[in-house]
């Protein structure tokens, strides 16, 4: 494996367009070149700039991140992967250096304390988590951008992983996790689009389309949860007002359903 020694001395490796990295896309050229004219007094305010926008305008999902950076942007919403390749694809066509940080979390407890009983077979006990590095002031700093400011806002006070993730673009910031959860941290790393290709177990389960909708909930939800069971109650009628019908029957019968799928 190539030492991160090495990967610093080769920078134009964390400039290079991928497969799923397309930064010549028109749209990302135009994203870029619209943050560019914005006269930032440094590369370092452009690239917390940029961070910034991909953490909030691109919404937090579950599910499939077989995604090139400009159908991320396109589709307005991503995984914790597609947010980072996107924030990476939009630092390189500034000419800023990028790359990822892929961590190896214990799965059932990286979610928090938030996630519902109803989703824990679903979600295996090792998991992939991707952020981003970037280049700058002659040193690598890692940034993740994965939870939006409106799911981080409201979920914080129950979830501590989802404490708000705030950049400066001169020290680390990542997502809240416990030491403990974390397997293994590599990076920086100039290309995962093998991590990016591999498809996801269960991505077209009922159980992933109950689960976004949770998340959707998470975001807009304004009442106040004492504890997880509260926030299930709550999640209920939020389904049935919502009209989502069969979910909100999906989760009252919980393991009656669990091998349903979609094909």
């Amino acid at each position: 494996m190539v030492s991160r020694a090495e990967k610093q001395n080769n920078l134009e490796d964390f400039l290079i367009e991928t497969v799923y990295c397309d930064f010549r896309d028109d749209i990302i050229q135009k994203i870029a070149t619209d943050f560019k004219n914005k006269n930032f007094a440094s590369q370092n305010d452009l690239a917390v700039a940029l961070f910034h926008y991909v953490r909030d305008a691109i919404l937090y999902r579950l599910g499939l991140w077989q995604r090139k950076a400009s159908e991320t942007f396109r589709e307005g919403s991503g995984t914790c992967t597609n947010k980072a390749n996107l924030l990476v694809a939009l630092l390189r066509a500034c000419s800023i250096p990028a790359g990822y940080g892929v961590m190896k979390v214990k799965g059932k407890e990286y979610f928090g304390p938030i996630i519902l009983p109803i989703f824990k077979d679903y979600v295996g006990e090792k998991s992939v988590h991707v952020y981003a590095f970037v280049f700058l002031n002659n040193k690598w700093i890692k940034c993740d951008p994965s939870d939006d400011i409106d799911l981080s806002m409201n979920t914080s006070d129950l979830n501590p992983q989802s404490k708000l993730v705030i950049w400066n673009g001169k020290e680390d910031a990542l997502l809240n996790l416990d030491r403990g959860h974390i397997l293994e941290d590599l990076g920086p790393l100039s290309n995962i689009d093998d991590v990016i290709s591999k498809k996801p177990k269960n991505s077209k389960s009922i159980f992933l389309k109950l689960a976004n909708l949770y998340v959707s909930f998470l975001r807009q939800n304004k009442q106040r949860a004492q504890n997880k069971s509260d926030l299930e109650i709550i999640f209920k009628g939020w389904l049935l007002k919502n009209n989502h019908f069969f979910c909100y029957l999906l989760l009252f019968f919980g393991n009656k359903f669990k091998k349903c799928r979609l094909k």
